[in-house]
């Protein structure tokens, strides 16, 4: 019986392992004809989101931001509990209807947002 136990708990762990992987490398894809966003562009916001545990987390949250049509890109980082946000050019974010996306991410946004100049 331990043996056959030590064998399903070392294949549920190497699944768990392959899935996070595999979030962590495919969690965001640009959009069509879109480079992927440099991680310091001059008009890039940075907000404090709250509830990320996990690149899950990031990825989920990322859908739900780039959805918004003020948005060009997006970068979530749960290790910082960061969201980096490029708007379309001309367009402002709209920080009621960014709280409502991080919300449906089931997160929580810190309403103060910088502009990044890391």
């Amino acid at each position: 019986m331990k043996g056959k136990t030590m064998k399903t708990l070392l294949f549920i762990t190497t699944a768990l392992f392959f899935m996070m992987s595999t979030v962590v490398t495919f969690g965001q894809t640009p959009k069509d004809g879109e480079a992927p966003m440099a991680e310091s562009q001059p008009d890039t916001l940075k907000f404090t989101v709250y509830g990320m545990d996990c690149p899950g987390c990031e990825g989920g949250l990322e859908k739900q931001v780039n959805k918004m049509k003020s948005v060009k890109s997006s970068k979530a980082n749960w290790r910082k509990q960061q969201l980096k946000v490029v708007p379309t050019e001309g367009a402002n974010i709209e920080i009621d209807a960014l709280e409502k996306r991080v919300r449906k991410a089931n997160l929580t946004l810190e309403k103060e947002s910088l502009k990044e100049d890391e």
